[in-house]
């Protein structure tokens, strides 16, 4: 059975209005299905295909311009490749970015990451708890989820716990220096929040349980090898860092895009803070 997040139904790609598109700053890995399709597309834009790709290390890539940018990218911030044909010449990885399916016990739990700025504000649209569907239209609490799945959860553990400390703090990015920075800016700004004082007692804002639960939903496919309690300390480490960037920018969707991009879709940075917190 898949489970989706309650907001899955509404993403929509924002195209020329993201501001953050999901075509550049990537390596854009082809299939080998569309790239033996690529291979035999005739006409232009075949040849024009067949010019921008690139085999690596056994995968078929896009040859990224100036900027990391997939040649494919007009200046407008649409895809030259469906406005040309249509969405059916994309590789796989273009048309489901940045949705993702992984199996947990007997469900396969379906969701969009948060690298994406549109995924970022249909979570934080409500502020009520995260909530789930199935696809046979049921509705879940997370808490059902974890039940079906044995995953002893409390109250205390679906929420997000405020009272960071200062050592608190400090243990959260010494954690995150020790990840593989994704730009120099990300490097930049951990030194800036390394060297701001917390500020005690701030405020903390109603959508952080929610944040912190999404967090969760989609780790719980490391339960099995890092178990469930590191799972939940996994959360809870990674919404205090978001918490903490929200702190310093005032933006909380940037702060969990950003997180995002440097966590979530990194596998190697997820494991060391896994490791770090086993």
């Amino acid at each position: 059975m898949t489970i989706y997040p309650d907001f899955y139904d509404d993403f929509c790609c924002k195209a020329d209005k993201c501001r953050h598109t999901c075509c550049a700053g990537w390596e854009i890995d082809i299939d080998e299905s569309t790239a033996a399709k690529y291979q035999q597309l005739g006409g232009e834009l075949g040849e024009k295909i067949r010019q921008n790709i690139v085999a690596a290390a056994g995968v078929w890539q896009f040859r990224l311009r100036e900027g990391d940018r997939c040649p494919f990218l007009c200046a407008d911030g649409l895809c030259e490749l469906i406005r040309t044909a249509d969405e059916s010449i994309l590789c796989d990885i273009c048309t489901n970015h940045p949705r993702f399916f992984v199996t947990v016990g007997d469900y396969e739990l379906a969701g969009v990451g948060l690298s994406c700025e549109k995924s970022c504000e249909l979570l934080l649209a409500d502020t009520a708890p995260l909530s789930l569907r199935t696809e046979i239209g049921e509705s879940w609490p997370l808490k059902e989820l974890l039940r079906r799945l044995d995953l002893p959860a409390s109250d205390e553990d679906l929420g997000y716990q405020t009272g960071l400390t200062a050592d608190d703090a400090d243990f959260v990015l010494s954690g995150m220096v020790k990840t593989e920075p994704i730009d120099a800016a990300w490097t930049a700004q951990l030194a800036q929040l390394r060297a701001e004082p917390l500020a005690m007692g701030a405020e903390v804002p109603r959508a952080f349980d929610r944040v912190y639960q999404y967090i969760l939903y989609r780790a719980l496919e490391h339960v099995p090898q890092y178990g469930w309690g590191t799972v939940l300390s996994y959360a809870q480490f990674n919404a205090d860092f978001i918490y903490l960037t929200y702190q310093l920018t005032g933006q909380l969707d940037e702060s969990i895009r950003r997180w995002s991009e440097q966590i979530e879709y990194s596998t190697d940075n997820v494991r060391i803070l896994l490791n770090l917190l086993a």
